[in-house]
């Protein structure tokens, strides 16, 4: 196969002109990665076209709004591990022959295993996920998340703690990591002026899960056994999933764009080109040394100028790692708090606090309050996404972890319960929002069949957070406990808050350097060009003064922001916020040079 490759910024956009070559006959294991993570479009044929016109069996006429519940119903039953702390203590019970040693604890690791694999999970099968029917990656899905549930009962009545790991960390973590992902996905795919939203509403299951199963369990498990409560658990997600899954369908062709839309933000036209399609016509343009047209936005989304990128191109641009690890720190602090918060009231303001009392809301209230905010911000950070723009929000709920990671240690220092309450909660909605929102914004960056790939992927953040932050903490407490420090000690939880708090300042520079435009991701820098930034909807640059232009200082002041470039320069740089129009004629400019490109390259080829 060969490609031809424009490298523009530090992102690789392909445009595939010949598909005979002489590295067909290699296919090595490194051939056969690369070529699995290149190619994630679904292409069905006409007559799974015509079947996914109906849905239940082929009973019921497809409609849009039918994957939210089912979304939200099959994220309902995988949501049921957030739950899985009712199990510890029974388990551990029941496997030790002394409660305290020396098994205690072993139950947890469970949980830790299951979120590890369920993103190691995503990231391995989502271009699978992406190339396949929903409903199948669905079933899939289910069918492995109850063998789980079976493994896992045959291990409690067993009293084998291995059998246990085996069954529910790995095989239950295996069918929870292709189940949400190709949930979440499917559902976004039906509404793309509104993904954000759609997205949002699914994940709100996976929060309602957690919320609901806690009792669900205590009550399985306080009037049957072990594993009788596994078997029943297991058989209740399995049916609703089953039947959930029936409403499960691709959107028909065309419903969504076929690749990457460039668009001018703010603006009413799209300033569009496809290393595919629109070169031609820009290149016809330029022979007539007209420059390329702004093209009017199309009301269908097949029709609309886009550009194709693979998942091993959107890999290999850096604004994929910096939100990947802006999702990790907008994640970590509640991933920690979620599993810690008894803990953290008990020791702080109830019987473990300096003064033993009883706080003013129990524990278990609190933590079901919590759950519900998580609901709340998934669907509330997902709506707002699509009225703000993915990257203005998302950087609003890592600036407000900041402020919620600032006031946390003087809420604690004044002993004030409601305010540690508060901004835990506020906290909660940004980390709910985080998993809400994060499908949308990655189609939005890389495309809607990059998406299940993409998510999969940065979902091993969810991982990463949710062990080594715990770790972390964890080890930091033991640390303080084991030199003569009380649970009410300020400096354990001073030190861990702090560590956190770097990690959201890191994280929130990250997302600012994110390019969310496919139109910043080509653009190409200049070439004494140290910085630029996109700040509401307009480009700040700082470039570098060359030999020659140093002197005093000179600034162009802005009266009027629209029509008149801000510009400071200094003795070592000049710092520049063009305007809407500069931008566009700058814009214009680098696509008739591509395309004059463009066509001088295919003359060759064909010559």
């Amino acid at each position: 196969m060969v490609n031809h490759q424009e490298t523009v910024g530090d992102s690789i956009l392909f445009s595939r002109v010949s598909l005979q070559g002489d590295c067909c006959g290699k296919q090595g294991l490194l051939s056969m990665i690369i070529d699995y993570y290149s190619h994630t479009e679904y292409r069905p044929t006409r007559e799974q076209i015509e079947r996914d016109r109906f849905v239940f069996f082929g009973l019921i006429r497809c409609q849009p709004w039918m994957v939210i519940p089912a979304g939200i119903l099959i994220q309902f039953c995988y949501g049921s591990v957030y739950a899985w702390s009712i199990f510890n203590s029974p388990i551990n019970r029941l496997v030790a022959a002394n409660p305290d040693e020396p098994n205690k604890g072993s139950a947890e690791i469970t949980f830790y295993i299951a979120l590890g694999v369920l993103g190691l999970t995503g990231a391995i099968f989502g271009p699978w996920i992406e190339t396949n029917h929903p409903r199948k990656s669905g079933i899939i899905g289910l069918v492995v998340f109850f063998s789980g549930h079976l493994t896992s009962a045959l291990a409690v009545y067993m009293r084998m703690i291995s059998l246990l790991y085996f069954g529910y960390g790995l095989v239950a973590g295996i069918g929870l990591g292709i189940g949400y992902v190709s949930t979440i996905d499917a559902v976004s795919k039906w509404w793309p002026r509104a993904r954000g939203t759609a997205s949002g509403c699914a994940v709100m299951g996976f929060g309602g899960g957690s919320l609901a199963f806690s009792a669900i369990n205590k009550w399985l498990i306080d009037n049957t056994n072990l594993p009788l409560t596994f078997l029943i658990l297991g058989s209740i997600n399995f049916a609703v999933m089953l039947i959930s899954v029936q409403f499960i369908c691709p959107p028909p062709p065309g419903h969504n764009p076929d690749g990457v839309v460039v668009v001018d933000e703010g603006d009413e036209t799209t300033a569009a080109t496809t290393t595919r399609h629109a070169f031609g016509r820009d290149g016809a343009d330029a022979e007539k040394g007209r420059r390329p047209r702004a093209l009017a936005a199309l009301p269908s989304a097949a029709q609309r100028q886009t550009l194709s990128v693979s998942l091993a191109e959107a890999l290999q641009s850096r604004d994929y790692w910096l939100l990947y690890m802006a999702f990790l720190a907008n994640i970590v602090f509640c991933l920690v708090v979620i599993s810690n918060l008894p803990r953290l009231i008990d020791g702080l303001f109830g019987m473990g606090a300096r003064n033993p009392r009883q706080p003013p809301l129990p524990a278990y209230i609190a933590v079901s309050i919590e759950g519900a905010f998580n609901m709340f911000g998934r669907v509330l950070v997902g709506v707002m996404s699509d009225l703000l723009g993915r990257k203005t929000v998302f950087l609003l709920l890592l600036a407000a972890q900041i402020v919620v990671l600032v006031f946390v240690p003087i809420a604690i220092h004044a002993g004030s319960f409601w305010g540690f309450l508060g901004l835990v909660w506020a906290a909660t909605i940004c980390y709910g929002g985080g998993f809400g929102m994060i499908p949308a914004f990655l189609s939005d960056m890389f495309g809607i069949n990059n998406t299940s790939s993409c998510h999969g992927i940065i979902l091993t953040a969810w991982s990463i957070a949710s062990i080594a932050g715990g770790l972390a903490f964890t080890g930091i407490v033991n640390n303080f406990l084991a030199h003569g420090a009380h649970a009410y000690d300020e400096r354990i939880y001073a030190v861990n808050f702090a560590w956190m708090l770097a990690v959201v300042l890191i994280g929130f520079v990250c997302c600012l350097f994110v390019r969310a435009s496919i139109r910043d991701r080509m653009f190409p820098a200049l070439p004494n060009q140290i910085l630029r930034l996109r700040v509401f909807g307009r480009v700040f640059r700082v470039l570098g003064v060359r030999a020659g232009r140093s002197g005093a200082s000179a600034e162009e002041p802005c009266a009027d922001s629209s029509r008149q470039r801000c510009r400071l320069r200094t003795r070592f740089a000049e710092f520049e916020y063009l305007t809407k129009a500069e931008e566009q004629a700058a814009w214009e400019e680098y696509l008739t040079l591509r395309a004059v490109q463009h066509r001088l390259m295919t003359e060759h080829a064909a010559g």
